[in-house]
């Protein structure tokens, strides 16, 4: 069965998960990327997709390369309900 899932949805899933890996809150991501909370969370619901210069910014905080966050691996099924890192 193949699961087709919008660009955006995939970039998001794949941020929390490399958040996640990271154990970093959304606050810390927010604060290492110049941007804030509202602005990580909704590029992890898939609302938003990020410019150039935010990729990159992203890529470096999580020690990730940039196409890493377009692949549809399926990690949101290796996450908990809720990432939560406090």
């Amino acid at each position: 069965m193949v699961i087709r899932m919008k660009i955006n949805k995939v970039f998001g899933n794949n941020l929390k998960y490399y958040r996640f890996i990271k154990h970093y809150t959304q606050e810390k991501l927010a604060e290492l990327t110049e941007t804030s909370v509202t602005y990580i969370s909704q590029l992890e619901l898939g609302h938003h997709t990020p410019s150039f210069d935010k990729l990159e910014l992203l890529s470096k905080a999580l020690d990730v390369e940039p196409y890493e966050f377009y692949v549809n691996n399926n990690n949101i099924h290796k996450l908990p309900k809720r990432v939560d890192m406090k």
